[in-house]
């Protein structure tokens, strides 16, 4: 999604009033970030769901933890099983059926959403003694409205679909949420700061990484000195206490004599963060003959930045979601691909990816090969295969979220073309459902892709049956109500 246009003062307007219009409890409002999570005993696991509030109709985003199993329509149907739902069109599961507990208040414009699960954490004493303390499951949200915040939103480990604010009691997880613009310790002239964090990825050591889209200005306010940066959390922050940060967790992206821009998406690996490139027209001329696709940082070197110059063998205007294939084993140090979403033109990049390893010192990007995609590509998720019935091995598909076409697209390198579009609702007039994040359920050789349409308020279900078919991909369900439906006092605000 292209950033805010608003200026700070209609922003003050809009938060001028006083909490009097709580966000609905029974459906998504600008739905954005989302991630599924399989849980035993559970057919259908837990979908969470942050929704954006991007008109600002209501005070607050939201937080939702969506028990599969509990959705239904208003006739009583329920979400079909992978690969079992009946022709004809798709179920409409309006009724979101949430319990107690299963949402919470998250400041407005959420972007991108990451799980990081419970892990133990033992910490000393002043006097050498040892606790071994639970952190438990964990969502983390950036907000780029008032605050600049990333939300910490803790999981119940017996109740999945529970939700609390770190550091803080009571619903509203902005008193307790992390700003990445203020309170920042060894901060000078209003940086480092992350302006309008967006993206978010959890790397092997369970650390969230951050990105924001618009680069910092210093002094603020004063459109000069522009700095982009990756931000480095701590994930494992006891629950009872509040996230903080120093000019150490910032990453600085600008490189010497190479173009700016906000930063878009991050694949936070064992060593190397990569991350994707936003246009700002601000900080760059569109004239410039290079792009900020990719920069790659070193987590054991602060000062070392690369830029691996995709941009000249592929010219894009810029970089959306990207995603790297896992590591075929944990002694694996063989090549890797990665695909990236750009725009201008609206393509998929392929990458080869060599020597990220932990102890390499040399990182090797360059691409391999670009098709193109449906208008206004946004996120990208990988579904695993692995070996058919027969024994063939197969690589990942890629999934893309295509915003303006309104469609999801479906990459098989194997054969090395788009094998498969599936429309994930309807277009009514010039609103199109603009779908954004993606998640994935899987199930033997089937998998179910979960879609957060942006404009109209739910979540697609698409279905693929057999991964050694991805052809066969289908639209099965809906979760939510239509958002973009009858009158409202609050104007649509483009994306």
């Amino acid at each position: 999604m292209r950033p805010l246009l608003f200026s700070l003062a209609l922003l003050f307007v809009a938060c001028t009033e006083s909490q009097t219009r709580p966000p609905p409890s029974d459906r998504f409002i600008y739905p954005s970030g989302i991630v599924h999570r399989p849980v035993a005993g559970s057919s259908h696991g837990v979908l969470y769901v942050s929704s954006a509030n991007f008109d600002r109709c209501y005070d607050q985003g939201t937080v939702m933890a969506v028990d599969l199993d509990k959705v239904t329509s208003s006739t009583g149907e329920t979400l079909p099983p992978i690969g079992a739902a009946p022709s004809g069109d798709p179920v409409e599961l309006e009724q979101l059926n949430l319990a107690s507990g299963s949402r919470l208040f998250i400041q407005s414009y959420a972007g991108e959403m990451a799980f990081r699960a419970a892990s133990d954490l033992e910490v000393e004493d002043e006097n050498g003694a040892k606790t071994t303390i639970r952190i438990p499951p964990r969502l983390f949200i950036p907000a780029r409205s008032d605050g600049d915040f990333v939300h910490y939103i803790n999981i119940n480990e017996s109740e999945p679909a529970r939700l609390s604010c770190q550091g803080t009691d009571g619903e509203d997880c902005t008193r307790g949420a992390l700003s990445l613009s203020t309170n920042i310790s060894g901060q000078t002239n209003d940086v480092p700061r992350a302006y309008a964090p967006f993206g978010v990825s959890i790397d092997p050591s369970g650390n969230p990484w951050v990105t924001h889209l618009n680069p910092a200005d210093s002094p603020a306010q004063s459109r000069t000195n522009y700095a982009s940066y990756v931000v480095a959390l701590n994930g494992s922050v006891p629950s009872d206490q509040q996230p903080s940060l120093t000019t150490e967790n910032f990453y600085s992206l600008n490189a010497t004599d190479l173009p700016l821009g906000g930063s878009n998406s991050v694949v936070a690996d064992e060593r190397y963060v990569f991350v994707s490139g936003r246009y700002d027209a601000n900080v760059i001329s569109s004239t410039e003959a290079r792009r900020f696709l990719l920069r790659v940082v070193d987590k054991t070197n602060k000062s070392r930045l690369v830029d691996p110059g995709l941009d000249l063998g592929f010219a894009a205007n810029d970089a959306r979601g990207i995603a790297l294939t896992p590591k075929a084993s944990s002694t694996d140090t063989g090549p890797r691909r990665m695909y990236i979403a750009t725009r201008t033109p609206d393509s998929l990049v392929t990458v080869s990816v060599t020597g990220i390893g932990p102890e390499s010192e040399s990182p090797s990007l360059s691409v391999v090969g670009a098709v193109p995609l449906p208008n206004g590509p946004t996120e990208v998720a990988l579904v695993p295969r692995g070996s058919s019935s027969t024994g063939v091995s197969h690589s990942e598909l890629v999934v893309v979220s295509c915003s303006t076409a309104g469609v999801v697209a479906i990459y098989d390198p194997d054969v090395g073309q788009v094998v498969a579009q599936v429309a994930v609702g309807e277009t009514r007039g010039t609103k199109v459902p603009q779908p954004f994040g993606l998640a994935v359920q899987q199930q033997g050789n089937a998998a179910r892709v979960f879609v957060s349409n942006f404009s109209d308020g739910r979540i697609s279900v698409i279905d693929i049956s057999d991964l050694s078919s991805p052809q066969s991909a289908r639209l099965v369900a809906h979760i939510g109500a239509r958002q973009d439906t009858g009158s409202s006092t609050c104007q649509e605000v483009s994306q």
